[in-house]
């Protein structure tokens, strides 16, 4: 017998899902709809912040989003161990010690996880698993938690039918302080990569104007520059143009990350004494030899400990949230 077109159930969910999300978020922020159907993205949420009462600037920073809907998320307390960083080396957890936290367990299939690691870290693609029943929206990063959760604990993931994620539940859109803090971070990945590129490019043309050397070999471009003469002012003239480009860079004005204010000031503290005639020069140079040193460092930074932020390890437990747990000695 013939019937009148039906909607699945799972769109209502889908539906009731991107209307939680947008009331937990900050109301200036825009979020679209990726793509019908989708193939691993549904939303993209675009950052603005509010210049007065009645308008707000598009920052240029973009979070793209996986929803998932349940009627009913479960939190159950789960033991998170010290673990080393498996940025260098594999899985090792401390079982001498724990935080116990409460988290979200979700199971997502592996074609969705493989194709978030497809695309890399460069932009920041998160999960929403959304609680119809409470209306929590509980969120993690899936490009870290691949990289320093699910491959270093089974790098043959894929082989696999589903993945089980596990989010703490202090990743929850409602706690604002946290979800804000931790979006925002998300939203200037690009801006904050482009940046360490542009540092280490300018840090090696520093370098070979300067004559200082990183590493103890001697290249092709030596080779072929091996009788150029730099003047001091034209070095001086090539570190302005440097920090010109750079001094204005939208990173320096993210709070959420403390160095990045301090690096700031380090560089127009260098601006000012190229431009003081009476500076000593050889004091000068060391001091930019050291901050670009320092700059390129944040690059590192971020790989070790920011890509590690509001993930379920103990690193980013006693990291991201303003409360600080304790760990607890194993019996």
């Amino acid at each position: 017998m013939a019937r009148k077109k039906q909607r699945p159930f799972q769109h209502v969910m889908e539906d009731a899902s991107y209307q939680i999300i947008k009331k937990n978020i900050p109301s200036e922020w825009v979020i679209r709809e990726f793509n019908r159907p989708d193939y691993g993205i549904d939303l993209v949420i675009e950052l603005f912040e509010k210049t007065s009462n009645e308008n707000a600037e598009t920052l240029g920073e973009f979070i793209y989003v996986q929803v998932k809907s349940v009627l009913e998320v479960v939190l159950k307390e789960e033991k998170i161990y010290p673990v080393g960083n498996v940025a260098k080396g594999e899985w090792r957890e401390d079982k001498s010690e724990f935080i116990p936290i409460d988290v979200a367990k979700y199971v997502i299939d592996t074609n969705s996880i493989y194709t978030i690691h497809s695309l890399g870290g460069s932009v920041s693609v998160l999960l929403f698993l959304v609680d119809i029943k409470t209306e929590n929206t509980y969120f993690i990063c899936l490009n870290d938690y691949i990289d320093k959760i699910l491959l270093p604990q089974n790098s043959a993931y894929s082989n696999q039918e589903s993945v089980t994620l596990t989010i703490p539940a202090l990743n929850n859109l409602r706690n604002r302080d946290i979800a804000d803090n931790a979006l925002r971070f998300y939203g200037k990945r690009g801006k904050l990569l482009a940046a360490f590129s542009k540092f280490a490019y300018q840090k090696n043309e520093l370098a070979h104007a300067l004559g200082y050397k990183f590493y103890p070999i001697w290249t092709y471009r030596d080779e072929l520059e091996k009788d150029r003469t730099v003047t001091i002012e034209e070095i001086k003239s090539l570190i302005l143009y440097f920090i010109n480009q750079i001094e204005d860079l939208d990173i320096w004005r993210h709070s959420g990350w403390d160095v990045l204010q301090l690096a700031k000031s380090d560089l127009m503290k260098i601006k000012v004494l190229i431009k003081d005639e009476k500076s000593d020069w050889e004091e000068v140079k060391n001091k930019i030899i050291v901050l670009w040193h320092q700059m390129t460092n944040l690059g590192t930074m971020y790989e070790d400990i920011c890509r590690e932020s509001f993930l379920p390890k103990v690193i980013s437990l006693q990291t991201s949230y303003p409360t600080i747990p304790k760990l607890v000695k194993s019996k």
